[in-house]
């Protein structure tokens, strides 16, 4: 009869698969609210894609920023805050871009932002969970490529049992995450509707100002 493949067994099936999990899963996650070290609008807390509608912005006082639309960059944007002071809502609306700094509108939009940016907060820390469990992971599959070398059968199953243990929380943060996904884009629709609306009156009742030439 001929030999098993030692990869045969289903707890080292799953162990591996964890394992790949970990590594597909964490890297990502972690990169969503990442802020880069340079200074400025480079430290950007959020980029929202969209397919439909104008893109807009709005550029806090900190320097932070949150994007949504595909044809803005934050580099237009930084070259715009060079000749507006201090945090403002810029938008392009009919081809026509706009900024404004009325206080009572900027409260506005953070407020139709801020339910997504609390579930993304939640969701950086389970992402950052996810990548200790995930290094741990790691480290296990290390030791399960070094046995598989030598065909050791037994020494696999006994780390296979560990990964799949070690597993366990991950599958858990798994399941919590892709409940704070579903959420997250019902908040996006939710909140993007919202500041389209914000948009449509701050132009009609004149709050919104022509943004000036960028440089």
């Amino acid at each position: 009869m001929p030999a098993r493949f030692p990869f045969s067994s289903r707890r080292i099936k799953h162990a591996l698969l964890l394992s790949a999990a970990a590594a597909a899963c964490a890297a990502p996650l972690l990169a969503v609210h990442a802020e880069p070290a340079s200074a400025g609008l480079h430290k950007v807390r959020s980029i929202h894609r969209l397919e439909t509608g104008e893109p807009y912005a709005l550029v806090r006082a900190d320097s932070r920023m949150s994007m949504t639309g595909n044809n803005v960059s934050s580099e237009q944007l930084e070259a715009l805050k060079g000749s507006v002071q201090g945090e403002f809502f810029w938008f392009r609306k009919d081809g026509k871009e706009y900024i404004v700094q009325d206080a009572a509108t900027l409260a506005r939009v953070r407020q139709a932002w801020a339910p997504m940016e609390q579930t993304g907060a939640e969701m950086e820390q389970h992402g950052k969970e996810m990548g200790r469990h995930g290094e741990a992971m790691g480290a296990y599959g290390n030791q399960m490529a070094m046995a598989a070398v030598t065909l050791n059968k037994a020494k696999m199953e006994a780390i296979g049992k560990k990964m799949e243990e070690a597993g366990k929380p991950m599958e858990a943060i798994g399941k919590k995450m892709e409940a704070l996904g579903e959420r997250m884009e019902a908040q996006q629709k939710d909140a993007d509707r919202a500041t389209r609306g914000i948009i449509d009156e701050a132009v009609a009742s004149g709050v919104a100002h022509q943004a000036p030439k960028r440089s």
